[in-house]
């Protein structure tokens, strides 16, 4: 199975941006490859992505600095994208580590690499307004 990890500095402390990305409701701004629309069902929280609706689980250990997505695209089926934020002076790191799944086109997990690193600028972009420092 092949992954991607990225990392990228955020101009924000590791609890605002911990904040910010363990949020649900701001996927949408910044993971827009993604998440174009979120909402809650039955207790859950589903994202409607280019390739359909997905249940999305939002695993947080702030201790660890750790936010993880558990995504269900189908009953039974689990893929975790796994995040952690770390200290780095008055800001963070963020490192993001996303696993191919299984029968995805390398095509398609390409696209998927290419996206986050997008969507990593994007975040950069927001916490620099929402969370500013100093």
């Amino acid at each position: 199975m092949r992954t991607d990890t990225q990392t990228i500095t955020l101009p924000a402390p590791p609890a605002e941006v911990i904040d910010f990305v363990a949020d649900p409701e701001n996927l949408p701004r910044w993971a827009i490859g993604f998440a174009q629309k979120i909402r809650q069902q039955d207790g859950e929280w589903v994202v409607t992505t280019p390739q359909g609706e997905v249940a999305v689980r939002i695993e947080t250990d702030r201790s660890r600095g750790t936010v993880d997505y558990v995504m269900s695209p189908a009953p039974g089926v689990e893929l975790t994208a796994y995040s952690r934020v770390l200290p780095n002076g008055d800001g963070a790191e963020l490192v993001f580590t996303q696993l191919q799944a299984p029968d995805m086109p390398d095509q398609v997990f390409e696209g998927q690499i290419e996206a986050l690193h997008h969507e990593l600028g994007i975040l950069a972009n927001l916490l620099a307004v929402h969370c500013p420092t100093g």
